[in-house]
Formats: structure tokens, C-alpha cells, sequence
């Protein structure tokens, strides 16, 4: 009979707090930052359109505190974070739209100050697969010989026509090529994001998906849920009923799928997506919560007995 891996914590997947605990052999937490202006999708590079899931925030976090200061918002977040889990070590993440495009220079002094912050220890830096250029590894492999670094790269999917309906502007070869790039830098932590509930998703997508990520040693992944923001291409979709989300026991299901087939090295970042502005959601109405989802995941594994790594087959590239 085959024994659950000892995860932490009576989960059944490798939480991300886990790689973290090893690593730094403390509790460290992230600090959400918006700094990037833009991405090629806003500004309709060669042609492109915004992704249909985007809104005007561009994933922001804190989309209050956008116009602040870098330093600014470090030390309102920080100290926010500091105070509420008596944190002592953190992460500068730059979560908001794509933080590897646009000027250079202005992007390499950004990721010097925030290292130079008191009590950070590294950065999580999130782009997409069409935003690496050479320059960009360069850096990346130079900052990650003296610091932790982490970049999260957003896939979402490995299907073409799902990239396509996505409006992402790149395509699967893309996202295999970003992930090999990102893999030969020694000492860079590579989490992938990706996005269930997309059109004509099923399940042995779902199977080959975790494979794809665990033949290339990924080292997390953050998991969403296709959710419907207001004034965003997705909106219009589904006020014409042309999309309808998944309901948390059908994305529930499909996780469940992934988890299976996943190397259970692989660190969990998130399990579904949260919608930080409730205003802004217009479906599904679970999104707004931040804890039921996750226990309701965290439930149906034990309930049909399963866990992160039971079907997994090492076959790597």
C-alpha cells in the first residue's frame, strides 16, 4: 500500500512554508510591491491584446499603493505583515503585471533597493515566457549567486488554443523554452503559474500538465482558478453566457487530478485563486473567500484518499 509522503502540517502536497522552513530554517514572508508599468499585451505588442482575465490592476496586490515609492510600499506592507505574524524575515515579491519588461536599468536599481531593505533576504520576481531576454538571465543569475531569488513565470497553460482564447501572446514552445532557460541558472527557483478552468479542458490535459512540469524539475506552482473580474475581455464572455466557471467541487476535482501527478518535490505556492478587491468579482462568488477554498481542497483529497506525487512517474527531460 502506498504511504502518503511526509509532508508538514497533515497536508498533502509539499506547502510552499515547507521549501521555505528548509531553506531559511525560519518563516519567511512576502512583501507584494507594484513597480512594472506595463506588459507587451497592454501596449499591443505586435498586435496583441490583453489577456482576458486581466484587469486594470494587473494582478496588484495593493493597487492602492501603486503610485507609491518602492521604498514606500516595502515599509507599509512590511511592517503591516511584521506586525499581524510577528514576521522577522521577508521577500520583496513583484507581483503586479509583467516585472521583467520595460527599461533595464530602471528594473535592475528596483530589485538593488529592495535587496538593500532591512530584514529582506531575497526576491520573487513574476514575468511571462516572451519577457526574458538575455539581459534579464544575466541579472537574474547574478543575483541569485548572492541572494534567494525566485521567479514566477506565467504559463497558465500548455495548450495553444488555450493560450489563444487566453489572448496571452505567446505559445506553448514559448513557455518550454522560458522554463529550459530558467532551469540552467544554478540557484534560481523557478515557480510556474497556471490557470484551470479554461475551454475544452480535460482530463488527461490536466495529467499531462503535472508531467510536463515535473519532466522539466520545476520547483513550485501557483495554481488558479479562471474567475471573472469586471472590465475585462472575460466579463463580456460571460454576460453573453459564452464562459461559465467552475463550481469548487468540479476545480476541486481537477486539482486533485494535478496533485497525483505531480513530483511531490514540487512546492504548492497556492491552490486557488483569491479575489483581494470583492468589488471587482463578478464570478464565481467562492473566489472572495480566502480559507474555505483551500480547506475545501485540503478535505477532498483525505476524503477520496489521495495525495501530491501517488501517480507520479519520474521521466525527465
Amino acid at each position: 500500500m502506498q504511504q502518503i509522503p511526509p509532508f508538514e502540517n497533515g497536508k498533502r502536497y509539499l506547502h510552499i512554508s515547507q521549501h521555505y522552513l528548509e531553506h531559511f530554517g525560519e518563516k519567511v514572508y512576502k512583501v507584494s510591491v507594484s513597480v512594472a508599468d506595463s506588459c507587451p499585451n497592454r501596449e499591443s505588442h505586435n498586435g496583441m491584446a490583453v489577456c482576458i482575465f486581466c484587469d486594470e490592476w494587473g494582478s496588484a496586490a495593493y493597487h492602492q499603493q501603486r503610485d507609491q515609492p518602492l521604498k514606500t510600499q516595502i515599509l507599509i506592507n512590511r511592517e503591516a505583515i511584521r506586525k499581524r505574524y510577528r514576521a522577522e524575515k521577508f521577500l520583496i515579491y513583484f507581483q503586479a503585471y509583467t516585472n521583467t519588461y520595460g527599461r533595464f536599468k530602471k528594473l535592475e536599481s528596483l530589485y538593488q533597493m529592495a535587496l538593500e531593505e532591512k530584514d529582506v533576504v531575497g526576491l520573487v520576481i513574476g514575468t511571462r515566457p516572451d519577457c526574458l531576454p538575455e539581459r534579464v538571465l544575466r541579472k537574474f543569475a547574478e543575483i541569485s549567486r548572492e541572494h534567494y531569488l525566485s521567479v514566477e513565470l506565467g504559463v497558465q497553460t500548455f495548450d495553444d488554443a488555450q493560450l489563444l482564447f487566453l489572448s496571452r501572446g505567446h505559445d506553448n514552445e514559448s513557455s518550454l523554452e522560458a522554463i529550459r532557460k530558467l532551469k540552467t541558472l544554478s540557484g534560481v527557483n523557478l515557480c510556474v503559474h497556471l490557470i484551470f478552468g479554461l475551454p475544452e479542458e480535460n482530463d488527461e490535459q490536466i495529467r499531462e500538465t503535472a508531467e510536463i512540469l515535473s519532466q522539466y524539475n520545476v520547483d513550485g506552482v501557483k495554481l488558479h482558478n479562471l474567475h471573472v473580474l469586471k472590465n475585462t475581455p472575460l466579463e463580456k464572455l460571460y454576460r453573453e453566457s459564452r464562459f461559465e466557471p467552475l463550481e469548487l467541487e468540479e476545480y476541486a476535482r481537477k486539482v486533485s487530478i494535478f496533485l497525483e501527478n505531480l513530483s511531490p518535490k514540487i512546492s504548492i505556492h497556492r491552490l486557488a485563486a483569491v479575489s483581494s478587491r470583492w468589488d471587482d468579482l463578478i464570478a464565481p462568488a467562492w473566489t472572495r473567500e480566502k480559507m474555505r477554498p483551500i480547506q475545501f481542497i485540503d478535505d477532498y483529497l483525505a476524503k477520496i484518499n489521495t495525495w501530491q506525487g501517488r501517480n507520479f512517474i519520474r521521466n525527465e527531460v
